[in-house]
Order: structure tokens, then C-alpha cells, then sequence
């Protein structure tokens, strides 16, 4: 049998070993947890709690397309809202099955690219969007601890988190300095692949070009600290469900640290990985592992409902090719 043809080959490959870290990441933790428990706090879950929940996060989706459209229009790509909504849920999608939460941005970036014939700011606008998130993630991260920590008084919590934040900061001034297209360009040509410098020149300036749009960039990060705070309201609102009886001020210190964890590109869609975040963090406070594994899958089950519309959007968009084309 022959070997998998170069790149194609290799991403299946990594995404079978994250597809087994993941599952193998699950297991160990319902190898760890009471399963009893496990079952009873699953049976004892309010199916009414969930449901709004649910609609909870789909207006998350929505506020994140408002943002994304925002960023489109400042560099004057213009599409109509649904449009830029239908790619958002495809991308969410596409995301369930790639490695790590932002693997659906790879979808979106590249279905964008085609639709703007190249523009440079199709890509720039993705990772500006998704940096806008991080940031207001850890805004709230950083004011929760101001708050919280004269209660909390969690060094190692405290730690991780201007940990993080010194980490972000850092990229940022790198990704913003004027020399960085420099360098990326030395670096494609370290590893022979100085045919792409006119494009990831392209991305660059256009990244730099969002330094302008400071109004927009404003909005973006005001809608950012809204779609988080939902986010962490919705965990707290399954944790209340599941009679957690965690005080909120915890889930808005836990929850970045978590959503942050599961980024790390070692399973698919943070699946495992999450679930592990949750269980040690709220360990913490005393809360069972069997019951923060519940919230977790329970958090999960909400991504897999929602972006599980992105397949229908899909399918609209494949029955529309075919109508045009006929």
C-alpha cells in the first residue's frame, strides 16, 4: 500500500493522533471520576436550563459575527450580513473537526480569501477578530483577579493568569513592530518557502492598516467583553443547574483559564483537554470531578448544537452553487 501523498497525509495523520489524545483524554477521566455520580448529576440537569443555555450561546455566535462583519467593513469588504453569518457558522463547523477552538478560522479565512479574490485583509480580519476575544478574555481574567483575590487569595490561580496575560501582550508588540515582515520573511526563506513572501507581506500591512481603525477596534473590544462575559454567564448558568453551588466571581476567574487550555493545538476542537481544565480548576473550590465533568461536556454539547448549524449553512450554500450553475 503506498504511503499518504505529502501534506494531505501528513494532516490526516495529526488529526487521527489528536482524534486518539482527545479520546484518550476522556477516558482517563471517566476512568478517574465516579461514574455514579457522573450519571445521577447528568440525570438531575434540568433540560430547561439547558435550552437557555443554548440560546445563550447562539447569540454568542451572533454578537461574534456582528464583530467580524465590523472588522470586514473597516477594510472595506463589504458582504451582506447573512452571508458573513452563514460563513461564521461554517467555520464553527468546520472547527468541530480541527485541532483546537480556532481551528475553524482556517475554514474561514480560506472560504473568504476566495469569495474577496485575495483581499488581504480577508485573513487579517480573522486573526484580528480572534485577537479581540483573547484580549477581552483576559481583561475580564485580569479584573476578576483585581477583585476577586483579596476573598480568593489563589497564588497559583493568580500566577497562571498574569502569566497569560504577559504572554499575550508579548505577541502582540511582536506582531505589531514594524520589523516583523522583515523577519517573517527571513524565516520563509530559512525554510524555502520565499514564494509566499509577497502574500504574508500583503497580511502583515493589513494587520498594520487595523492600527488605524481604532473606533472599530474599540467596538470590536466592546463586543468581545460582552460575547465572554455571556460565555462564562452561560458556564456559571450549567453549574448553578447542576447545584455546583460555585459563586459566580469563580467561574470569571476559571473559565479563561479554561477556554486558554483548550486552545493548546493537542486534540480536537479542546475536546479532553477542556474537560481536564475543568475538573482540576474547580477542584479547587471543592466541587466533584464527576460533576465539573458534567458542566464541561454539558458546555461542549452547546458547541457541537450550534455549530452543527453550520452544516446546514453548507448545505444551503452547496444548493445555491448548484442553482446558479444550472
Amino acid at each position: 500500500m503506498d504511503a499518504p501523498a505529502g501534506p494531505r497525509g501528513k494532516g490526516r495523520f495529526l488529526f487521527l493522533g489528536k482524534f486518539l489524545i482527545s479520546g484518550l483524554l476522556l477516558a482517563v477521566l471517566f476512568w478517574r471520576v465516579d461514574r455514579a455520580t457522573f450519571l445521577r448529576t447528568l440525570q438531575a440537569f434540568p433540560p430547561r436550563v439547558f435550552l437557555g443555555c443554548l440560546g445563550l450561546y447562539a447569540l454568542g455566535y451572533l454578537i461574534s459575527t456582528v464583530r467580524w462583519q465590523l472588522l470586514l467593513l473597516a477594510e472595506g469588504i463589504r458582504l451582506p450580513f447573512w452571508r458573513v453569518t452563514l460563513l461564521y457558522f461554517q467555520g464553527s463547523f468546520f472547527g468541530l473537526f480541527l485541532p483546537t477552538l480556532i481551528g475553524g478560522d482556517i475554514f474561514r479565512g480560506y472560504a473568504l480569501y476566495k469569495i474577496t479574490g485575495g483581499h488581504d485583509a480577508a485573513i487579517a480580519s480573522i486573526v484580528v477578530d480572534r485577537l479581540a476575544g483573547f484580549a477581552a478574555l483576559i481583561v475580564i481574567a485580569v479584573v476578576a483577579l483585581g477583585l476577586a483575590y483579596g476573598q480568593i487569595r489563589d497564588p497559583q490561580v493568580a500566577g497562571m493568569i498574569v502569566a497569560v496575560a504577559a504572554a499575550f501582550t508579548l505577541m502582540i508588540a511582536m506582531l505589531m513592530h514594524d520589523g516583523m515582515k522583515a523577519r517573517a520573511s527571513g524565516a520563509l526563506r530559512v525554510v524555502g518557502l520565499a514564494r509566499f513572501q509577497a502574500k504574508l507581506h500583503g497580511l502583515v500591512e493589513a494587520l498594520h492598516r487595523y492600527r488605524g481603525h481604532r473606533w472599530v477596534l474599540g467596538q470590536a473590544m466592546l463586543l468581545s467583553a460582552l460575547l465572554q462575559s455571556l460565555l462564562i454567564v452561560t458556564y456559571y448558568l450549567l453549574g448553578t443547574g447542576l447545584s455546583l453551588g460555585v459563586p459566580l466571581p469563580y467561574f470569571f476567574l476559571y473559565v479563561p483559564l479554561i477556554t486558554f487550555v483548550a486552545m493548546l493545538p493537542v486534540s480536537v476542537a479542546g475536546l479532553g483537554v477542556r474537560e481536564g481544565g475543568a475538573v482540576f480548576f474547580f477542584a479547587r473550590v471543592g466541587v466533584d470531578a464527576a460533576a465539573a465533568l458534567t458542566m464541561s461536556l454539558a458546555y461542549f454539547s452547546l458547541t457541537l448544537v450550534v455549530s452543527g448549524l453550520g452544516g446546514l449553512a453548507l448545505l444551503f450554500d452547496a444548493h445555491g452553487a448548484k442553482r446558479v450553475e444550472s
